[in-house]
């Protein structure tokens, strides 16, 4: 099977909607070789460019025009096309566990690469560089609590955080992220101390 026969193979088994990347078409052909397929069925329509090395098979619902990807999506797929570390910006990791009821203006995500902005369609999609040592244990329960708390800031939260968060994750998350005291920063850790001094008897 030629290797235009073997992309095109790939993109009718993946879900309408779904975004791929270009470095997941490595076994079919040669680098060059996907980039000029991939140009070729952009400019017939059968699949949309979101950003380079990230693609769409679109997805149309007659009512409703069409539906793109989930920005989370968006930023995995990415985050395997160009190999950098991408995590939940600390305002959404807030908002998840319900520690504000702030919703971002726009999707953004934290990134161990460069600071920038995808535009596809009417989707904008911010990714904002951080050192990479602040992104810890991404795409965890864990990672995502740490996110939200150094966001928030030592002045803005207490042990009383910690009980509300324990609320709105499992036992075993739980669990998990008192085990990480050591790649949190030293306030955060102070506060899981505190917390566990005080809750010491539950």
């Amino acid at each position: 099977m030629s290797a235009i026969a073997e992309i095109k193979k790939f993109i009718v088994s993946i879900p309408e909607g779904e975004p791929f990347s270009a470095s997941s078409l490595r076994s079919f052909a040669c680098t060059d070789n996907i980039r000029q397929i991939l140009n070729r069925l952009v400019k017939s329509g059968e699949i949309k460019r979101i950003t380079r090395g990230v693609f769409l098979k679109p997805k149309f619902i007659s009512t409703l025009g069409e539906q793109l990807p989930l920005a989370s999506d968006i930023a995995r797929v990415l985050a395997e096309s160009t190999g950098e570390t991408i995590a939940v910006h600390g305002s959404e990791a807030a908002r998840q566990l319900q520690l504000t009821t702030q919703v971002p203006m726009r999707p953004i995500f934290y990134t161990s690469g460069n600071t920038r902005t995808l535009k596809f369609a009417n989707r904008t999609v911010k990714l904002q560089h951080v050192n990479p040592s602040k992104l810890i244990a991404p795409g965890t329960t864990g990672g995502l609590i740490i996110s939200a708390l150094m966001y928030l800031g030592k002045e803005n939260v207490t042990t009383e955080t910690i009980s509300a968060i324990k609320m709105h994750v499992s036992f075993e998350e739980f669990q998990q992220v008192t085990m990480m005291v050591e790649h949190m920063p030293a306030w955060v850790a102070d506060l899981f101390f505190r917390y566990q001094q005080e809750h010491h008897h539950e």
